[in-house]
Order: structure tokens, then C-alpha cells, then sequence
């Protein structure tokens, strides 16, 4: 810095000024720093929609939609569900069981626009429609096999969807909806139940095709005479192979009930392989349901040594796998076209 002064009146100056005043001034300056208090700790904000105009109307419309995807792919993971299959429909009855939009704005503490007001509303309506099924697969409502297996995450779903339901339903719709599940006939098993004639009824799927199949015993079960109708026509007419005729059958002879029960079948979309094990997937969940509703020590024993064995076989539950998407480049799913080397 000194060999940068070029003018020559600097230099007697800056040699009577020497070094120690310039540290001691600096030692001075030290000394009177006051320390600074450490900065105080960064609030954050305990909601992602905090800087929004309505924060309680957007988490509560978060929410809604979180629950929604988690329920869904809950039951599509099970295979209740088909893969991005659409909502189901809405139950029996009156659909306006929720809270008016005045008691809802004085709870979110906010001022709702009805078009707001209309979103919760449409949430919580498709939130319902999953309602039914959570319950039959999730809960212990009904002693069933599935939901004796189901996990701690999907009965803390089903515990937060009534949670949700009980905060936004009104007092009229609380007291419609405990008076429908007092008047909901028993049902015993998840996928089938007895309906009001006393027949047996489940629905069975097998990779595009879906049946929905009634069993009724037959009148004199000591002679083996139970026979099975798919469509209105016998099953020797309708399934012209052997061996979907065994897979229709096979719940029927793996449980040792075979032609005691009459059994009418409607089946639709698919071809005979879907059909054949949609139309056996309703059969045994019919057979349980109808096995269920019989009383005694020894119809239960039964119940309980049918559902093991055909549980133990998986035709309880849905056959899982579907064609494989045509890739594109190839000429199947994975068959490639021949390669020419020129």
C-alpha cells in the first residue's frame, strides 16, 4: 500500500503517524464491538397452504383428496378393485346428509363462497362412494376372512374415513345412517351375503369378465340333483371345453358339496377362460356366505373347515393376473419380429 503514494508531500506525513496509532486504534475499535444475540429460531409454518387466502378451506380440500387416493389404492392392491377402474356407485338413499354451508363456515372459520362449498361437498360425496367396501374389507364389522387379514394401515383408513364422515355429517344424517346399518341384513362373509329371499349371493371376477352368481340348496341334498345354470343355459351347453366345466365345479368339489346346491350364474364380457373362473370365483364366496348363515356346532365346524380349505387354494380371492400390454416394436407383449441382418 505505502510503495502505491507517489506524491512526495505523503511520505514525511505517513512517517510521523507510524504503525502503533494505526494498531492501537484498531484495539479500541475491538474492544467496543458489542456481541450480537444469536437470531431467533425460524417459525415455520404449520400448514403448506399457510400463505393462501383460505388455508382451513385448502387443507380441508387436502385432506379429502389424500384419503381418497390412499382408500383407493388400498382396495386396488388388494384386487377389490380393478386398476384405475372408476368410483362405485353411490348407496341407497338420500345423498344430503352433510353439514349446511353456514355450519361449515363457522367451522373452518372462513367465509365460503357456495361454489367452495361445492367442492368440499362433491369430495366428501366421492369419499362415500368407497364407503361400503372399506367397511366389508377393512373393519371387523363383519367377521370375514379378509377382514380378519387386513392391516394396521387400512383400519387406520377406515378409522379416519369415519372420522370425516362423523365431523362433516349433519345430526339428520348421523340418525339416517345408524337406522340403515340397523336395518343392512347380516352379512356374514365379504364378497357374498344372503339376501332378503335366502338365497346366497357374490360376485366373482376373473381378467375382463364378471359374474354374479345365486346359491339356493337343493330340495333333497341326499340325491345329488343341484344343477348349475350360466346364462339361463345348463353348464355342459354353455362351456363347451372340459376343463372350464372342472373350474366351474372345482370350489364345489374341493369343499365336498357337489350337487347339493342349485346354482343360477350371469355372466358377461371376456371369453370362456374368464368367464369359467369369474363364474368359480362367485361360486365359492357364494358357497361361504351360504355356509355362514347355518347355525349349530356342526354347521359351523363345517363353515370353518370349507373356508380354510378354499382359502388355502386362493380361489377366495381374485386371480390377479391379465393379459400383457402389446408393447410397441414388438408384434405381441413379448414375441419380437424376426431380426434381418440386412
Amino acid at each position: 500500500m505505502l510503495r502505491g503514494l507517489r506524491l512526495p508531500m505523503a511520505r514525511p506525513l505517513l512517517a510521523r503517524m507510524g504503525l502503533n496509532t494505526i494498531h492501537t486504534t484498531a484495539i479500541v475499535r475491538a474492544q467496543t464491538i458489542v456481541p450480537r444475540p444469536p437470531p431467533s429460531e425460524r417459525v415455520k409454518p404449520t400448514s403448506p397452504a399457510y400463505f393462501t387466502t383460505k388455508p382451513s378451506y385448502i387443507d380441508t380440500l387436502l385432506m379429502l383428496d389424500q384419503l381418497t387416493r390412499e382408500i383407493k389404492r388400498e382396495l386396488e392392491q388388494c384386487y377389490i378393485l380393478p386398476s384405475n377402474s372408476k368410483p362405485p356407485p353411490l348407496p341407497q338413499g338420500p345423498t344430503n346428509i352433510w353439514v349446511s354451508r353456514e355450519i361449515l363456515k363457522s367451522r373452518l372459520g372462513i367465509n365460503l363462497r357456495a361454489s367452495q362449498f361445492r367442492s368440499i361437498i362433491s369430495r366428501l360425496t366421492l369419499l362415500l362412494r368407497y364407503r361400503a367396501l372399506v367397511i366389508a374389507n377393512f373393519t371387523q364389522e363383519n367377521s370375514s376372512m379378509f377382514s380378519e387379514r387386513s392391516t394396521t394401515q387400512q383400519k387406520q383408513l377406515a378409522q379416519k374415513m369415519e372420522e370425516v364422515f362423523a365431523t362433516f355429517m349433519s345430526s339428520h344424517g348421523k340418525a339416517q345412517d345408524a337406522q340403515k346399518k340397523s336395518d343392512a341384513p347380516p352379512r356374514t362373509s365379504t364378497r357374498g351375503f344372503i339376501d332378503e329371499q335366502g338365497r346366497a349371493y357374490a360376485r366373482g371376477r376373473r381378467k375382463e369378465s364378471s359374474a354374479r352368481i345365486w346359491l339356493v340348496p337343493a330340495k333333497n341334498p341326499d340325491l345329488e340333483i343341484g344343477e348349475v345354470l350360466v346364462n339361463g343355459t345348463p353348464l355342459s351347453q354353455y362351456f363347451t371345453r372340459a376343463v372350464h366345466r372342472e373350474q366351474v365345479v372345482w370350489p364345489l368339489k374341493l369343499a365336498g358339496v357337489l350337487g347339493q346346491f342349485n346354482i343360477f350364474a350371469l355372466t358377461r364380457s371376456g371369453g370362456q377362460t374368464g368367464q369359467a373362473g369369474a363364474v368359480a370365483h362367485g361360486i365359492a364366496n357364494a358357497l361361504v356366505a351360504q355356509l355362514a348363515s347355518a347355525q349349530g356346532a356342526e354347521a359351523q365346524s363345517t363353515y370353518e373347515r370349507v373356508k380354510l380349505l378354499l382359502s388355502k387354494d386362493g380361489i377366495l380371492n381374485r386371480d390377479p393376473r391379465m393379459v400383457e400390454r402389446k408393447k410397441p416394436g414388438l408384434a405381441k407383449a413379448r414375441k419380437a419380429f424376426t431380426w434381418v441382418k440386412r
